[in-house]
């Protein structure tokens, strides 16, 4: 199963998002939060997105895949299109 997460930073004084991270893999979310807080402990890069973004890369590269939000969007368009598709084809057999 995949799950997508996205991720955001800002710079240093500035209250926008800076640059955003949307990740599909196939880590459940206690995993990904509990990976994502080791990561945070580390004093020179906890706070680096950027840097943890490449490290689950490196990691965890088989399951490991990086949206541009457009490409999340449909991606959850598809999902939701197939299982409304899905449910259509159910209600017809049913009724025949």
């Amino acid at each position: 199963m995949s799950y997508l997460y996205n991720l955001y930073s800002t710079d240093e004084g500035h209250f926008g998002i800076s640059q955003s991270y949307n990740i599909q893999c196939d880590l459940p979310l206690h995993k990904f939060r509990a990976i994502m807080m080791e990561f945070r402990r580390n004093d020179e890069l906890g706070n680096d997105i950027e840097g943890f973004v490449k490290y689950m890369q490196e990691t965890f590269s088989n399951s490991f895949k990086l949206f541009h939000f457009d490409d999340t969007v449909q991606f959850d368009a598809d999902q939701e299109n197939s299982t409304i598709l899905a449910n259509l084809l159910d209600e017809v057999d049913q009724t025949v």
